[in-house]
């Protein structure tokens, strides 16, 4: 890593010139040594209005007029490179030279073209390795929400459509139960410039005993759930992999950057179909007037099912959206975009009626309310060329129940907030207790960021500068229940109330600074984006944090067609309200336990004992970033790209198990009339007790490595057919940073003492090969793609599960928790009939490897006319699923591979 640094040092400083020969006055070039570049965005021949142009190198952008022309002002002399891109057409690239005028012909992204793409693209944003993925080809996919979409991506696995759980992002990382949750958090989820927050979901039924989990569906915790985002309103999605700009904040994964519709379109309807799945939607774009802009409508609704044949657990969302689109000024100074949408899901599960016998119900129901505006002011000044900025404001009402019928043994709860004994009433034997969870997360952002540029020398900086601020808050009633039939308690600990209002919001405020730099070297391109970003949390209270964010991308182009680039960086997530302000622990233990028939004559006396949950020493979780790879491009329409990448997240957030000790009083009866409470002893006696609960952590320590290839050999004219073999090897280890700590209560031996264990830890190796032909006859407006998918490498096995303690911590009154370290001699004594004695089975030292694995899939695209389409696709077609014994465990077999699976889709366009 400090040699990837080193060489990003020595190109930026071969990037900058002798200061000794490099005059004040050439710092900034005058505006009489500055031109224009001129030109025209035209699509047959006819001039395409609101496309926009960006200039690479400064990091400008400009929109183009009614007549399809376009102008950036004040430039310094030299060859700049044109991005163009306009909803419903192929982006392309070109060169533009100061004082020359350009036409640039934009091809319309239809299959009925010859080289449309419906694969993701290799793309660098600013020097970070990323993917694009058009309309086209999530058209092609059939992808019913964003999640799906992912499957472009090198590396990832295939998977049929499923709403049944939450849908986690997780961008170069291996995700078991514990890691899923640092990955998803630390994905930045961006629909036109607003970025989508989960900071304040505290839809979580007891911090204390089940961390941020409840029995209905969640994210509490987590990032977005993808299922909420339907694919059919999107018009492109760029996928940040690598080191993104500072830019973007609140990260530590990777960014998923979404532009949606929002041109004028023909009215547009799709059927989908599969056997767990039904969707409509229709969109349409409109023409407000000349000069009145566009507004693009939409609407989605989809039901699933995972199992047909069970009613019981079902999925609904529904989602509908405006955007408005304009330029305003005579030299189309002011763009603008604003979206109002309105969507959510309702999640039920729920026991078969069949097998009614708990009378098990969750439910989980999600409507969000987003507004966003995002716009590009060009003042073309010399230090404010290009004002950007972002507004948005997001309201959720999430409602979470879950339901259970309580049966067993009679018992008590208590409903005490404070330290207290006191005498409770018994509960049924049987009853239904319902807990319920109401929030109303409310975010709010701003930013406001300034593009602007000058020269040193022969060296051109694109300067970007920017603050950002954003406000998270819940004003839901929180969670409750019928308090005269409260839940019971789980181990130990009791559920109380909690209104979500009282709890503070999270304000962040951000800045950040970007200069990308542009040179010649030995006549070649070089290209550096180095910037630092800070963010600031709870600024004005004492438990504020902050983080300095420091980023660098370098490329270097050695020959025309082979480009090396690298990249170094560290990026923070902040953490949400539900790790900043967790519930308290409530330990309800029973100082008397005295039930009789009747109820005059019982007695049940519950102390209840309160411990503060809240981590002050909570850091802010950071990832370390780092990669290196290369581009080789050859005979016009040929591409590989190679990358190596680490990552370390050292600190990421987690509910970790926590050992405290407290004295409960204990009473006994000494006598009992009848119809008449008992009479109890003088005496009193004092028992240590160990409570065990969650507290936040940044107990969990991830690290990524893999390297990933992406190849296109392009289309072979001869037999219309293209062929991409993209894929990657990743490897993930995921270790406590904390020793694990555990001791349970064994019959006729005193609990004394609590075992310290070594961090446990897990490590998946995992290398997929995707291979995909495209045929594709644009005559006849056919596409149908095949693909392979192999899963050559799939390893995982567990690591430090010991059965014995290497220390151990006393239970004593004072509370001290000093860990007395053993002597091997003191851990090969422990018997493993000793309550500090874990059984830990000898599966969990056996690596699991499966063999080599084959998927192939197909899908069809058929359009007749410009009016009508139907698409259908076949997932595993050959239903290939092997029976294969595991490695860890020989006795038990696994049917591998995902089950044959099918869609079809009909699309009218009027």
């Amino acid at each position: 890593m400090n040699k990837i640094l080193l060489t990003l040092a020595v190109l930026w400083t071969l990037s900058l010139p002798s200061l000794s020969y490099v005059k004040a006055n050439q710092n900034f070039q005058q505006l009489s040594q500055q031109g224009q570049i001129r030109g025209n965005v035209q699509n047959a021949k006819k001039p395409v209005v609101g496309a926009t142009i960006t200039l690479l190198e400064l990091q400008l952008v400009t929109t183009s007029d009614s007549d399809g022309q376009f102008t950036f002002e004040k430039l310094p002399p030299g060859t700049y490179t044109l991005k163009i891109s306009y909803t419903g057409m192929q982006s392309t690239e070109v060169k533009a030279e100061v004082g020359q005028r350009t036409t640039v012909e934009l091809k319309e992204n239809s299959i009925a073209i010859a080289d449309v793409q419906v694969v993701g693209q290799v793309s660098n944003v600013k020097g970070a390795t990323s993917t694009f993925i058009s309309r086209q080809a999530i058209e092609h996919l059939q992808a019913t929400n964003l999640g799906e979409v992912l499957q472009l991506l090198p590396g990832q696995l295939i998977s049929n459509p499923s709403f049944s759980e939450v849908n986690a992002p997780s961008i170069r990382q291996l995700s078991d139960s514990q890691t899923k949750n640092t990955a998803s958090l630390g994905t930045s989820i961006i629909i036109n410039g607003a970025q989508l927050s989960n900071n304040a979901n505290m839809q979580a039924s007891n911090t204390a005993s089940a961390g941020v989990l409840s029995s209905f569906s969640t994210s509490a915790g987590m990032g977005t759930d993808l299922r909420q985002i339907s694919a059919d309103n999107i018009e492109s999605v760029e996928v940040i992999r690598g080191i993104p700009s500072v830019a973007y904040g609140d990260l530590t994964s990777g960014v998923i950057d979404v532009k949606t519709k929002a041109s004028v379109e023909p009215l547009q309807t799709k059927f989908r179909l599969n056997p767990t799945l039904k969707q409509v939607w229709a969109g349409k774009g409109f023409d407000m007037g000349a000069h009145k802009g566009a507004l693009f409508v939409d609407a989605d609704y989809t039901y699933a099912a995972n199992k047909p044949i069970q009613t019981s657990e079902s999925y609904q969302r529904f989602n509908t959206s405006l955007q408005y689109t304009n330029t305003f000024g005579n030299r189309n100074q002011l763009y603008t975009n604003s979206t109002l949408a309105v969507g959510g899901y309702y999640d039920d599960s729920k026991t078969d009626p069949d097998l009614a016998v708990n009378q098990t119900i969750n439910q989980a129901e999600n409507y969000d309310l987003r507004f966003s505006t995002n716009g590009r002011w060009n003042v073309n000044r010399r230090f404010a060329r290009n004002i950007q900025y972002v507004f948005a404001a997001q309201l959720g009402f999430q409602n979470g129940m879950q339901q259970r019928l309580n049966t067993g043994d009679v018992s008590a709860v208590s409903n005490a907030l404070t330290d207290i004994t006191q005498e409770v009433g018994y509960l049924p034997s049987n009853y239904l207790q319902r807990i319920r969870i109401e929030g109303k997360p409310l975010s709010l952002q701003a930013k406001l960021s300034d593009n602007f540029y000058f020269s040193t020398g022969r060296v051109q900086h694109g300067i970007l500068a920017g603050v950002q601020y954003a406000f998270d808050k819940n004003y839901g009633a929180g969670k409750y229940f019928d308090q005269t039939l409260p839940p019971k308690a789980t181990s130990g600990l009791g559920f109380r109330g909690r209104s979500f209002d009282d709890i503070p919001g999270l304000h962040q405020l951000s800045g950040f600074i970007e200069d990308q730099i542009s040179a010649r070297i030995a006549d070649r391109e070089l290209s550096i984006v180095a910037g630092l970003r800070y963010d600031h949390i709870q600024p004005f209270q004492d438990d504020n944090k902050f983080a300095f964010s420091p980023r660098i991308n370098a490329s270097y182009t050695v020959w025309d067609n082979l480009k090396i680039r690298a990249g170094y960086g560290l990026s923070a997530k902040l953490p949400t309200l539900i790790y900043l302000y967790p519930e308290n622990a409530y330990a309800d233990i029973f100082s008397l336990n005295y039930y009789k028939e009747n109820p005059n004559e019982s007695l049940a006396l519950m102390t209840t004992r309160v411990f503060n949950t809240v981590n002050k020493k909570l850091e802010i979780a950071t990832s370390k970033k780092a990669e290196i790879g290369l581009d080789y491009k050859w005979n016009n329409n040929k591409r590989l790209s190679l990358t190596y990448y680490q990552d370390n997240t050292a600190n990421a957030y987690d509910m970790t198990q926590y050992y405290n000790f407290t004295t409960v009083p204990r009473y006994t009866v000494v006598s009992q009339e009848a119809n008449e409470k008992p009479v109890l002893s003088d005496v009193v006696k004092d028992s240590l007790f160990v409570v065990d609960y969650n507290t936040p952590t940044n107990n969990v320590h991830v690290r990524n490595k893999g390297f990933e290839f992406e190849l296109d050999l392009g289309r072979f004219a001869s037999i219309r057919t293209a062929f991409t073999l993209t894929g990657a090897y990743s490897y993930t280890k995921r270790e406590g940073n904390l020793p694990y700590v555990y001791g349970h209560q064994v019959a006729n031996q005193p609990f004394d003492k609590l075992g310290v264990f070594n961090a446990r830890g897990q490590e998946h190796e995992l290398f997929i090969s995707t291979l995909r032909g495209i045929h594709h006859i644009p005559e006849i407006r056919l596409i149908i793609s095949l693909t392979a998918q192999t899963i050559w490498i799939d390893k995982n096995r567990y690591f430090n599960y010991t059965s014995r303690p290497y220390a151990i911590i006393n239970i004593t009154k004072n509370g001290n928790r000093e860990v007395i370290p053993l002597s091997e001699a003191e851990i090969a004594a422990i018997p493993e009939t000793s309550g500090l004695y874990i059984s830990v089975a000898d599966t969990y030292h056996r690596e699991e490897s499966w063999k080599p694995l084959w998927l192939f899939n197909m899908k069809v695209t058929k359009e007749f006319g410009k009016n009508y389409g139907f698409s259908f696709y076949v997932n595993n077609i050959t239903n290939n699923r092997p029976l294969q014994a595991s490695t860890r465990s020989p006795t038990e077999y696994e049917k591998r591979n995902i089950p044959i699976f099918f869609g079809s889709e009909l699309t009218f366009k009027f």
